[in-house]
């Protein structure tokens, strides 16, 4: 019987791993020809809306394989509901079997898309950041902003949402990490005043437009 890892035991494990090295050399195995990773398995629901994806790869030569299921239903948050739930499947690459199950919540894509995001900014954000802009005031849009900490000498934030009471709760959560956070509900404030911007949001209309963009400005 597999053994199961429920959110609160990933989390506590992830303190003694340096996620954002562990997806760096993830990217230079890639670059180097030694992961299998096919195209991305997506369903898409109309009534209520929302999409599920399902990603799987492995390192050759390595000792496991893995396939991750993540969905996104963003009407959830009108229910109360997390916007997202998920779950990977590790198996043996010698033996096919399943050697455990990762129920994480979609919490372990969270981190390894923040951590992919510090992993660009180190090698391709301006040497001297202004200013960090967010779009985006949920989970990945603190996540990314956590991630760069390390990464990123600059302290000075703003953040973009689509109302007052979650752009409040991001400033209180951020700044225990020592940052000066400014909100906005105007859009075009991020791009005036920063030269790296994250976006993190399920918009599907533009929130930034490139004629707004400052020259050398990094966007992840």
């Amino acid at each position: 019987m597999p053994e199961i890892f429920n959110r609160s035991q990933i989390e506590e494990a992830l303190l003694n791993v340096d996620v954002t090295a562990a997806i760096e050399e993830g990217f230079v195995a890639y670059s180097q020809g030694t992961v299998v990773v096919p195209p991305v398995g997506e369903l898409v629901f109309e009534d209520p809306p929302g999409d599920v994806h399902i990603k799987y790869g492995y390192i050759k030569d390595d000792d496991y394989f893995v396939i991750k299921v993540a969905s996104g239903f963003y009407g959830d948050v009108d229910t109360g509901l997390p916007p997202y739930d998920g779950l990977m499947l590790v198996f043996s690459q010698k033996t096919a079997r399943l050697e455990c199950i990762l129920l994480d919540e979609c919490y372990l894509t969270n981190v390894r898309t923040a951590a992919a995001g510090a992993v660009v900014a180190r090698y391709l954000a301006p040497s001297n950041v202004q200013r960090i802009g967010v779009f985006g005031a949920g989970v990945q849009g603190r996540m990314q902003v956590e991630a760069l900490l390390p990464i990123i000498d600059c302290r000075d934030v703003v953040v973009w949402g689509t109302g007052e009471e979650e752009l409040e709760a991001y400033r209180e959560a951020m700044s225990a990490h020592g940052l000066s956070i400014q909100t906005t509900l105007v859009a075009e404030e991020i791009a005036a005043t920063c030269n790296l911007i994250v976006t993190a949001t399920p918009s599907h209309t533009p929130l930034l437009n490139a004629e707004q963009i400052r020259e050398g400005t990094h966007i992840t």
